[in-house]
């Protein structure tokens, strides 16, 4: 069970299962984090405990962060220094049916895995995207938060294999929303740009990091706006990011154009791996 490849705590116990009767497992009512570990620390953690203490709220779920961080403090003293860290937290054991039971308690899960052997293969020169095409359903209620109902992602995968790095997808107007696994940030007329993402998509926890600091601390301008996948071709760079891999420019998105990796996406990548060097 604590192998290097298999440490996972439930409820700060050893175990890699649930009770049959979770509703994270039967309705999807839950939240996650994936949080990059890098010499035994995660480098953004106090953006991803806010996101799961903003989706707890929201989805009715009381969110001990005191209790979730002792459990991350025992996993951290027993699992590899770097890595990824997934969390899941659940509202629980329930009966059949939607009903939420008056003082549900919410379950914990923790689970270590060794950093995705994909990232050695990606290239600084860009990476290459599809265009998906599954589109995101519009869910204001659900909009931002990393719930564990990502039937909408495992769709858009299914449609590629390995000949692209990431898929672009479009909410039900065809307006830009973000990556399967990412966000997606356009450089038009010196700004940066961002998609809206008020109505659907998973407002990444990199991409709130580079809005609130690392951009601002560049002296970078850079703003939500609605973005059409037409507009995307008139873009003079493109990047996506996320807490795992960082930043990364895009060569090319099949069937709408290519960009090139110009400077100001070097310079971003260089400033954020001066910060957090895991993310070179």
């Amino acid at each position: 069970m604590r192998s290097d490849d298999r440490l996972c705590l439930v409820n700060g116990n050893w175990a890699d299962s649930v009770p049959v009767l979770d509703r994270g497992l039967a309705y999807g009512h839950g939240l996650f984090e994936t949080l990059r570990l890098h010499r035994g620390v995660p480098p953004l953690w106090s953006y991803h405990l806010q996101r799961l203490s903003l989706g707890a709220e929201r989805l009715a779920i009381k969110l001990d962060s005191s209790r979730l961080q002792c459990y991350l403090d025992t996993l951290l003293a027993h699992c590899p220094g770097e890595g990824v860290i997934k969390i899941i937290l659940t509202a629980g054991v329930g009966g059949r049916g939607y009903r939420v039971a008056d003082a549900p308690e919410p379950q914990y899960v923790l689970h270590w895995f060794p950093t995705p052997a994909s990232l050695s293969t990606w290239s600084p020169q860009g990476l290459s995207l599809t265009l998906c095409g599954h589109r995101l359903p519009h869910n204001p209620g659900l909009a931002g938060i990393k719930h564990l109902n990502r039937l909408d992602q495992v769709l858009a995968r299914m449609e590629w294999r390995d000949e692209f790095q990431e898929g672009l997808m479009l909410d039900q107007r065809g307006g830009v929303i973000e990556g399967t696994t990412s966000n997606l940030f356009c450089l038009r007329a010196g700004q940066w740009l961002t998609p809206s993402l008020h109505e659907c998509g998973v407002a990444g926890v990199m991409r709130q990091y580079l809005l609130d600091s690392l951009l601002p601390g560049m002296g970078l301008s850079a703003f939500e706006a609605v973005i059409n996948r037409d507009e995307l071709r008139a873009m003079d760079e493109l990047f996506v990011c996320n807490s795992v891999s960082g930043v990364w420019p895009v060569r090319s998105i099949a069937g709408i154009g290519s960009w090139p990796v110009g400077a100001g996406v070097q310079v971003i990548r260089a400033r954020l791996q001066q910060e957090f060097p895991c993310y070179h």
